[in-house]
């Protein structure tokens, strides 16, 4: 036990402690700077905040918190061997990388994926009125068919010289 007392004080974990708490603080910065940009894009838009998209935030936080908390679990148990914690380095890069992305997506681009989730909630609404119209335009097309097979076609060839 003194092994792996004397081991791990040799390892210098107030190195990886110092780098894991600076993983932990940048990914907070891109999110808050990523929460600021979207209040001040919703305002831009004319759009109500509303406590659901502000809970948002809170599940964001949940989804990249805790794989890098894991993720730090295992730059603790590695720190024997590895110089820093690069497992929860890299799942911090990446976090802040997504946060840098939705920073530079436009307030339009989100507002037509709105719009057609909007439109596709209304096609499964009122799905039963689609099929309907379908049902009744295929009839419709059919009839069509059906009349233009009846007519009569006159054939002019290139061979028939009219006067």
């Amino acid at each position: 036990m003194d092994f792996l007392i004397e081991t791990l004080k040799n390892a210098s974990l107030h190195i990886h402690a110092v780098w894991l708490a600076i993983a932990y603080i940048a990914v907070i910065l891109a999110m808050a700077v990523d929460f600021i940009a979207g209040l001040r894009k919703a305002k831009e838009a004319g759009q109500v905040t509303t406590s659901r998209a502000l809970k948002m935030t809170t599940e964001k936080a949940t989804k990249y918190f805790l794989p890098m908390l894991c993720l730090s679990c295992i730059d603790v148990l590695t720190s024997v061997v590895l110089p820093a914690p690069f497992f929860t380095m890299l799942m911090g890069a990446f976090n802040i990388f997504c946060e840098w992305k939705s920073v530079l997506e436009s307030t339009h681009d989100k507002q037509e994926l709105r719009e057609a989730a909007n439109t596709f909630n209304v096609i499964v609404k009122n799905k039963d009125d689609i099929a309907a119209i379908v049902t009744q335009a295929m009839e419709m097309m059919a009839k069509k068919q059906e009349i233009e097979s009846k007519r009569p076609v006159i054939n002019f060839s290139e061979t028939d010289e009219q006067p």
